[in-house]
């Protein structure tokens, strides 16, 4: 498939004096689809894929749209407060929460701080966890020939436009900003030692979709997660690596709401 960046339109509202860009379409039950390190601000085939099916909601994490962290913005704690008055800003009582990456690891924060606004949750191949055998790959200053292999497990390919060229001079101004957010987030540890303990606090009906094998978070980690979540299970696919939302954008928009129809019925 190729890959888009045609989508909704964007919009803005204010979040306790934050500005939050958002896009949203599709109808049915609301979904909160977080994104993660990778691709944070691009419309993809993925999303149009859930949006058949769902009331979509795509935010932009603070600072993504922006090229720079807010100030105020100092870990997942003040995203997740940050989300949680979206969802009031948003009128959405609860929500079947999606986060790719560490978008999965931010939504664990938010359905463990509040399970009563979380119908379901689907992790896609989600980070944070602490397994010190299985270290995620340093992406923060790999090279784009080392981000395209860990990501897709060779070359981009058709996919490749999506990272940034040095060569393209306003494409790299915008990933270092993208990822001067991200630093802020995990500069210090690429994991937090108190996630497993929130993970298993989230007794919703839960997925982990990850792809069999992974070369920026090791699957070990997906199959981890899937022990931790109460209610949880894990669906592995072939064929695709960590951007296997770019890979099989109709597979995993296909896991995610056969899920979330199976639940609801």
């Amino acid at each position: 498939m190729t890959i888009t960046t045609a989508g909704p339109s964007t919009s803005v509202v204010d979040v306790a004096g934050v500005t939050t860009t958002f896009r949203r379409t599709g109808a049915g039950r609301p979904v909160l689809y977080l994104h993660g390190a990778f691709f944070p601000t691009r419309w993809l085939p993925f999303h149009d894929a859930l949006a058949q099916s769902v009331d979509l909601v795509a935010p932009v994490h603070p600072g993504y749209a922006e090229g720079h962290p807010p100030g105020w913005l100092r870990g997942f704690d003040d995203l997740v407060l940050h989300y949680r008055s979206l969802l009031d800003v948003l009128d959405l009582d609860r929500v079947d929460l999606v986060g790719y990456d560490l978008g999965g690891w931010l939504g664990a924060q938010i359905a463990a701080h509040y399970p009563e606004r979380i119908r379901t949750f689907t992790a896609i191949a989600p980070s944070g966890l602490w397994l010190p055998e299985a270290p995620m790959f340093e992406f923060l200053n790999a090279s784009r020939e080392q981000l395209e292999a860990a990501l897709f497990g060779g070359p981009a390919g058709e996919h490749g436009y999506l990272l940034a060229a040095a060569d393209d001079i306003e494409a790299y101004t915008d990933a270092y900003g993208e990822n001067g957010v991200t630093a802020r987030l995990i500069w210090e540890r690429r994991y937090d030692v108190g996630l497993a303990r929130r993970v298993a606090l989230i007794d919703v009906p839960a997925q982990v979709i990850a792809p069999v094998e992974d070369h920026v978070v090791p699957v070990v980690h997906a199959q981890r997660w899937a022990e931790l979540l109460p209610q949880g299970r894990l669906v592995t696919l072939d064929a695709v690596d960590h951007a296997l939302i770019i890979q099989a954008p109709s597979r995993v928009a296909q896991a995610v709401t056969s899920f979330i129809e199976e639940v609801a019925a």
